[in-house]
């Protein structure tokens, strides 16, 4: 701002110097005041050069701090651009390292494969045997680690097959155990009761309760023991002498928990069923629809009579006399049996030739026909379905049984046993469902043929009354 005002006040000075030579006459107060002007002037000069010097000392030093930082900034992208390559050839790297660990993982494939069914179908068939063994009441947490063990999710690596051998040498160091402790067992009526737990290794367990009393233990689905109810051949009394310390012959069970079974109220048929696997429940279901329909098509056609002897005679003598009106109150209402429908259909439509009345005769045994014959056809196809289902589970039994035998050979018949149970199962119920379903469908088809048969008679007979009574007019 100085230095405009000093420009304007240059400005008016020139101005003002050409009137002030020819005004020479002014007097001398003005010509003081006019060098006063002028010292102010140069005043204003002086301090506008010395602020701008500031101004030009404080543009180099900023433009000095901003060379400064500009090379600051070129030194950081050169850094990070070696950074960059650096970290680009690490990628790479990687990647190589990436390409090679897939080629090995590749060609390692089959081996991996192998070591994840053999882990897994062990870890099976120890659950399975965790499930029948009193040691899983102690140690209800190796069901969670054999459930880790059995998600197709996770690869099993070294950690789950040590955590895997853990538990078979655990499993095998209880087996030379007995050991007697107090704890909670599930009482046949579903509560808990307290008492002494007598493991014999990993075959049998014993109850007894504070009165004396001994019985069996096996493990439920939870992996508690439950008490048995009843008695095999004298084991209860032979396990309480044991209790008892009268002796020391204890009653083992070699059978893994199948012998008590026998001590069951139910019958093993479910737990049998359920063995055959996902095609049991479509059998089973082809079985109930089809036994439902086929009930209902004995209870129908049951309620269907044939046409009384009685009502068919009074209705031919009349149509032998021509009087077909009486003819036809003789066979009743449409409510009647289906042959008397038909001769009744007969009767009101005979008022043509002998060939009308024959179709006539065939149209109304062909109304009734869907009636007689509803859901036969159903019915047969479910019971040729059935064994076609049975034999698809059998199929699939025997796949998963030469699995087994493509990995771990033929050696141990056990681990066969549940493709071949599930392969017959299904078979077995297939058939099971097919040949009542079967035997059903003709005694019903029969009984429906015999019906048509007797509305073809008794209408022929009809037709061939009518025709005679005709003539004679």
């Amino acid at each position: 701002m100085r230095a405009l005002w000093t420009i304007i006040a240059l400005l008016a000075l020139a101005l003002a110097a050409p009137a002030a030579a020819a005004e020479t006459e002014q007097p001398a107060a003005q010509t003081q005041q006019w060098r006063q002007t002028v010292g102010k002037v140069k005043q204003l000069r002086d301090e506008t050069k010395t602020e701008a010097a500031v101004t030009l000392n404080a543009i180099a030093k900023e433009r000095q701090d901003m060379e400064q930082e500009l090379q600051a900034l070129r030194a950081e992208k050169q850094r990070r651009n070696a950074n960059y390559q650096s970290l680009l050839e690490r990628f790479e790297s990687l990647m190589e390292e990436k390409r090679s660990l897939d080629s090995e993982l590749a060609s390692r494939k089959d081996s991996m494969q192998l070591i994840e069914g053999t882990v897994r179908t062990s870890a099976k068939q120890l659950r399975k045997r965790a499930l029948n063994s009193p040691v899983t009441a102690e140690r209800p947490d190796r069901l969670e680690e054999l459930n880790r063990l059995l998600d197709t999710d996770r690869f099993p690596g070294l950690e789950s097959i040590r955590s895997l051998t853990d538990i078979w040498f655990r499993e095998l160091a209880a087996s030379g155990e007995v050991r007697t402790e107090k704890n909670l067992c599930v009482a046949p009526d579903g509560t808990d009761k307290q008492g002494t737990v007598t493991r014999l290794g990993t075959l049998d367990a014993l109850f007894t309760d504070d009165s004396g009393n001994t019985s069996f233990l096996r493990p439920s689905a939870g992996g508690r023991l439950e008490m048995v109810s009843g008695d095999f051949d004298g084991a209860v009394d032979a396990a309480k002498a044991f209790a008892a310390g009268a002796t020391m012959a204890a009653p083992f069970d070699f059978s893994g928990g199948e012998v008590f079974k026998r001590f069951d109220d139910e019958s093993s048929l479910t737990a049998s069923i359920l063995n055959g696997g996902m095609l049991v429940w479509p059998i089973l279901l082809v079985g109930l629809i089809g036994f439902v329909l086929a009930g209902e098509r004995f209870i129908n056609l049951s309620r269907i009579r044939t046409c009384p002897d009685c009502k068919m005679g009074t209705a031919l003598e009349w149509a032998l006399k021509g009087d077909l009106k009486r003819c036809a109150s003789c066979l009743g209402d449409k409510g009647n049996t289906p042959t008397c429908r038909v001769l009744k259909h007969v009767v009101l439509h005979s008022g043509g030739t002998l060939v009308s009345m024959e179709k006539g005769l065939q149209e109304s045994i062909l109304q009734e026909l869907p009636k007689l014959e509803r859901f036969l056809p159903t019915i047969n196809i479910l019971a040729a379905v059935a064994p076609l289902l049975g034999l698809l589970g059998t199929v699939t039994g025997m796949i998963g049984t030469f699995q087994v035998i493509t990995i771990f050979g033929t050696g141990d018949a056990r681990m066969m046993s549940g493709g071949i149970s599930e392969a017959l199962i299904t078979t077995q119920l297939g058939l099971a469902v097919a040949v009542p379903l079967t035997l059903m469908h003709h005694f019903l088809e029969r009984k429906v043929d015999r019906m048509v048969a007797d509305m073809e008679e008794k209408g022929t007979t009809l037709v061939a009354r009518i025709v005679a009574a005709e003539k004679e007019e």
